[in-house]
């Protein structure tokens, strides 16, 4: 079988797809990534094969221009309208992310039929996969990045793709199609139907310091903000945290991308250690809590190690996943000027805010791995290629929603 994986130039959207692209390859099926950007840097650095399918797009201008101060205050405002928005997608989303697939949609369908595939899984907001799975009338699958879901969100992206369909000849359609959510049924936010599939940390590899493999006599903390937040809006954020660091009992592990960025925060306290880039849940392993910017990935990464967070949400779907952190008790949530010793403290007490991580951590290694989602993908009937709705075969040991509700 071949499966085309096509994905926005975010390696935040294409990370969360790796897993199932492994588990497919490793079943023998044939994997090529249909991406832009730097997706093309990460998906050679995860070992796949990768086509650029918008090269010199103007991708970036979607999202965008201004000072780092102004691009700092617009993600907050959009955050803030994702937040309010609940489980359905903003439209704010759903026009920025038609645009991106806009821009993408030529060269994913002119891919597409020249690779033939008898599958594509695209990105939750990437609907350029829904486009070259019509025009191929093959099946799609849609791959979460994220605890949020939505019934109808295929559909309500298609008006924005009409000029992309029509300009390839294909009819204003949904193909054949599953859903694919990376959590359990109570971590996840809104309605749907889907299949449950286990979330398998991947943030590339990396060399890791001997430091990190040595017990610690105080609790280690993790501080990171991603990839995206330090681009797009400096690192002020952290300085309060940096701050509240040095006055509090633990020792932390600050894990940014260059010694520019540790740079400019300054001089750190003796308990800050800088580490660079690190594979995120090897370090997670080591951690009794991260303190981060609400990123899907480091948030899902630490439920699956069981590890407390402190979510400091700077824009995109950061403010509900802070909001899902604080109810289902994996740990607190704040604005970044608002981190105090006091917090940290709190933070890291036993039970207390961060009382449900082993909880949501046993919930979640319940789930099918990506390798029995694979081997149900490739089923003859795991996805029905004739008939108009989605044919789901029986659960892959017990992974339906009533299973799991039982806790």
């Amino acid at each position: 079988m071949r499966v085309l994986f096509t994905s926005p130039p975010g390696v935040g959207h294409l990370f969360p797809t790796v897993p199932l692209a492994w588990a497919l390859r490793a079943a023998g099926h044939d994997v090529l990534v249909g991406t832009a950007a730097e997706g093309l840097a990460g998906a050679a650095r995860a070992g796949l094969p990768a086509v650029d399918v918008a090269p010199g797009a103007p991708i970036a201008a979607v999202f965008g221009t201004g000072t780092t101060a102004e691009l700092a205050a617009r993600m907050r405002e959009r955050g803030r309208r994702i937040a309010a928005a609940g489980s359905r997608t903003d439209p704010l989303l759903l026009e920025t992310f038609g645009r991106v697939s806009d821009l993408m949609a030529d060269g994913t369908v002119t891919l597409a039929r020249w690779w033939r595939p008898d599958l594509v899984v695209h990105s939750r907001l990437h609907p350029a996969g829904l486009l070259a799975a019509r025009a191929l009338r093959v099946p799609a699958v849609e791959h979460g990045i994220n605890l949020f879901r939505e019934e109808a969100l295929a559909a309500r992206f298609l008006p924005y793709l009409a000029a992309a369909y029509e300009r390839n000849g294909v009819p204003l359609e949904l193909p054949d199609r599953v859903v694919l959510h990376l959590a359990p049924p109570e971590l996840m936010i809104g309605d749907g139907d889907g299949w449950s599939m286990r979330y398998v940390p991947y943030n590339a590899g990396g060399a890791l310091p001997d430091w990190l493999r040595l017990p610690t006599a105080r609790p280690r903390v993790l501080i990171t903000l991603g990839t995206v937040v330090p681009a797009l809006a400096g690192l002020s954020g952290l300085r309060h945290t940096i701050d509240a660091a040095g006055q509090t009992d633990a020792d932390f592990v600050l894990a940014l991308g260059t010694d520019a960025d540790v740079a400019a925060l300054g001089p750190l306290p003796g308990n800050v250690r800088p580490a660079g880039w690190l594979p995120l849940h090897q370090v997670l392993a080591g951690c009794s809590a991260v303190v981060h910017h609400g990123g899907s990935g480091t948030m899902m990464g630490a439920i699956c190690s069981g590890v407390r967070q402190l979510v400091l949400p700077h824009g995109g779907d950061q403010f509900g996943n802070a909001d899902l952190v604080r109810r289902h008790r994996l740990g607190l949530g704040c604005a970044p000027e608002e981190v105090t010793p006091r917090l940290l403290a709190e933070l890291l007490a036993e039970g207390g805010p961060a009382s449900g991580v082993a909880h949501a951590a046993e919930l979640m290694s319940r789930l099918p791995a990506p390798a029995e989602i694979a081997t149900r993908l490739a089923h003859p009937g795991g996805i029905d290629r004739h008939a108009d709705q989605l044919s789901v075969l029986a659960p892959v040991t017990g992974g339906s929603a009533a299973h799991w509700t039982d806790g």
